[in-house]
């Protein structure tokens, strides 16, 4: 269930981040909205993965 969650977070980081790409090409966002939503894009791609490594070491030091 962890794993769903964690995998859920990076997968809305990293489509927030193709969104921001992308829309430089249809509708230019102002500079300050664009760079807030990249970081908090990539903010949200790293926090996912980090608690997703971190449940996974849990979980394989339980099963030992």
């Amino acid at each position: 269930m962890k794993s769903k969650i964690t995998t859920g977070i990076a997968m809305t980081g990293l489509l927030l981040v193709l969104v921001v790409i992308l829309s430089r090409l249809i509708y230019p966002l102002p500079f300050e909205l664009r760079s807030a939503l990249l970081v908090i894009g990539f903010t949200l791609m790293l926090l996912g993965t980090l608690w997703r490594v971190v449940t996974d070491m849990n979980d394989n030091g339980k099963k030992h």
